[in-house]
């Protein structure tokens, strides 16, 4: 769990739809909802992180589709791979 002191807050509103799935994975997993949307950012940095870095190597390229193939190419590759962690974590089960 985060350090509540150096932790930052956000106020985020969500369409009903996503809210009723993060409310019903609060529920079955016995967790406040804003510990379940830490917990799916938390899971997502990586990707978060590749993205934001990409996009601040496109505004800086002179070649910005080539560098978004290979954000692109790469993005697959990296969720390829949770793919396939979740798929061995299910077999597991």
């Amino acid at each position: 769990m985060p350090n509540q002191t150096t932790s930052k807050r956000i106020p985020i509103s969500l369409k009903p739809e996503l809210y009723a799935v993060i409310s019903d994975l609060a529920d079955l997993q016995n967790k406040p909802m804003s510990r379940i949307v830490v917990e799916l950012l938390e899971e997502l940095q990586p990707v978060l992180t590749n993205v934001r870095d990409g996009l601040h190597e496109v505004k800086k390229s002179n070649d910005p589709q080539a560098v978004l193939k290979r954000i692109g190419q790469d993005l697959v590759m990296t969720g390829t791979t949770q793919l396939g962690v979740i798929s061995k974590e299910v077999q597991d089960l």
